[in-house]
C-alpha cells in the first residue's frame, strides 16, 4: 500500500523531514499522488507538514509503525 510505503520512506530517511519531491523520487511516483497520500496520512494524525513544506512522522505515526501487526503494520513490510 502506498500510504505504508510513504510512512516507511519518512521513517528511513536520513533527515527527520522530507518534502513531496523527496518522497516521490524515493517511491518513483507522481508528486500529486504522494501529496494526496500525505494529506490522508495527516488526516489520521500520523504525519505533519511544516510551514516550509516538509513532512515528518508524528509521535502517533511512530507508534503506528512500531505497533503489533494487529495494531499497525510490520516494519519488515516497508523494506
Amino acid at each position: 500500500m502506498l500510504m505504508e510505503a510513504v510512512l516507511g520512506k519518512l521513517l528511513e530517511a536520513p533527515e527527520p523531514q522530507l518534502n513531496v519531491v523527496g518522497v516521490a523520487q524515493r517511491l518513483n511516483t507522481e508528486q500529486s499522488v504522494i501529496r494526496h497520500h500525505l494529506h490522508l496520512l495527516q488526516d489520521k494524525g500520523w504525519v505533519t507538514e511544516s510551514e516550509s513544506g516538509f513532512w515528518r512522522l508524528t509521535n502517533a505515526g511512530h507508534d503506528y509503525l512500531e505497533g503489533t501487526p494487529e495494531q499497525g503494520i510490520s516494519l519488515k513490510s516497508l523494506g
